[in-house]
């Protein structure tokens, strides 16, 4: 990841899986990382890595407190150059199966989360010029999955933010990108398992590192969209072009779940 040395970096979802990841390799790449999680359970020794990362326990959907921990974050370590914001919760289950109010804390978390953190940073990041905001997306929310109505519902809102956000902060020097992977070896996709084996079971998901080499790479080529993982875009691009095919292949899938 490039970085100026004095660079500042916000990683929400920093206690573990790809936010932990992300905020080692910037950590490690010379940036100043504030890592950003709802509890302090695994910021700590994220935090004895070395000085240049400090923990900052904050809920994203409390909009008083983030954005008083952003402004903490700019007194004490410095306005953010760049946003990666991996914070997420996921509930599996046949959607009419499933408390509306359970869907749509989901929505709450997910999109509304990620709503609340971009009003917060974006007027920082736009008083240094500008910077780098990544959202992390995901394949659910372009493909439904089975079990994963609620889910891809969430995800799918951000996906529409990240679209415009990139139309109305280009002018302020703000690159937006939405990295979409599929599932990723960590320990939401060890619960998920747990909750739906028949749809995870025992396959591979991604590792971080491929996760964070594909949002690299799209940083790099200035692009809007990174699809890790092989077989990713082909999904999203089938989505697009033939959603009617894809349709009645996951309703057959979801029929024999």
């Amino acid at each position: 990841m490039t970085h100026s040395g004095s660079d500042v970096a916000i990683v929400t979802g920093a206690a573990s899986g790809i936010g932990r990841a992300a905020a080692l390799r910037l950590a490690d790449s010379g940036w100043a990382v504030a890592a950003v999680d709802i509890s302090d359970t695994g910021l700590d020794s994220l935090a004895d890595r070395g000085p240049s990362i400090r923990p900052f326990v904050c809920d994203i959907t409390d909009p008083q407190a983030l954005a008083d921990t952003v402004d903490r974050i700019s007194k004490e370590i410095g306005s953010p150059r760049r946003l990666v914001h991996c914070a997420g919760i996921a509930d599996l289950g046949k959607l009419l199966d499933q408390d509306p109010a359970d869907t749509l804390r989901l929505m709450n978390v997910i999109y509304g989360g990620t709503l609340r953190l971009v009003h917060a940073v974006v007027p920082a990041m736009a008083s240094r010029g500008g910077g780098q905001i990544i959202l992390l997306g995901s394949i659910a929310g372009w493909v439904p999955v089975p079990e994963g109505g609620g889910y891809g519902a969430a995800k799918a809102a951000p996906h529409f933010l990240a679209e415009t956000l990139s139309a109305e902060c280009r002018e302020r020097g703000i690159h937006v990108l939405c990295v979409c992977p599929p599932a990723v070896e960590t320990p939401m996709l060890d619960r998920m398992r747990r909750d739906a084996p028949a749809m995870f079971g025992p396959r591979p998901g991604l590792t971080t590192d491929a996760v964070l080499d594909s949002m690299d790479r799209a940083l790099a080529r200035g692009r809007l969209w990174a699809f890790p993982g092989r077989g990713t875009h082909a999904m999203w691009t089938a989505r697009r072009m033939a959603p009617g095919v894809l349709s009645q292949i996951m309703a057959r899938t979801i029929v024999r779940q």
